[in-house]
């Protein structure tokens, strides 16, 4: 089984990830949404700003989704210059949750996805924070990319870093 300490460091680096596209976002695009009923680039950093610590805090109260309100509320003012910043509230979140989580929670906790499937906390930990934070940092690189980030690559979306200049033959 993965561990706590893996899972933990699995989320933290999406969240650094995310905060390393965000350098990449061309500054006058936040409002780019790719159709009409799309998010909008800066509607997905206040998302992704939330979308990693609100699961922790709701499956570890009871799985009650009705605590998803408050977070999403927080993060409905922020600006795309606060998104950092709000990364790092998010990343100390999370590492204070997991804090709390002892290791037979993991296994033995049952907790509920906000569509009522029923799983242990370990689980539930991958499934929804990390599976969140991955697959949202991924639409975030997509529309940096498509907002004319166009010297972003692999490498800034897998390890959030720029790639290497290539090597004179």
């Amino acid at each position: 089984m993965i561990s706590r300490h893996d899972m933990l460091d699995a989320i933290i680096k999406e969240c650094e990830i995310c905060k390393h596209l965000y350098t990449k976002i061309p500054a006058d695009t936040f409002d780019f949404r790719p159709t009409p009923g799309q998010r909008s680039t800066l509607e997905l950093l206040r998302y992704l700003s939330i979308c990693g610590s609100a699961p922790l805090h709701v499956v570890l109260n009871g799985s009650d989704w009705s605590l998803w309100k408050s977070f999403s509320e927080r993060s409905a003012t922020m600006t795309a210059e606060e998104f950092p910043a709000a990364m790092d509230r998010q990343i100390e979140e999370i590492k204070n949750l997991f804090a709390a989580i002892a290791d037979t929670d993991l296994r033995s906790l049952d907790v509920k996805h906000p569509r009522g499937e029923v799983m242990k906390l370990g689980t539930g930990i991958v499934r929804m924070p990390l599976g969140w934070l991955t697959a949202y940092r991924m639409q975030l690189f997509l529309y940096a990319k498509q907002s004319g980030a166009s010297d972003i690559g692999t490498s800034n979306n897998w390890a959030g870093v720029d790639r290497a200049p290539a090597q004179a033959k």
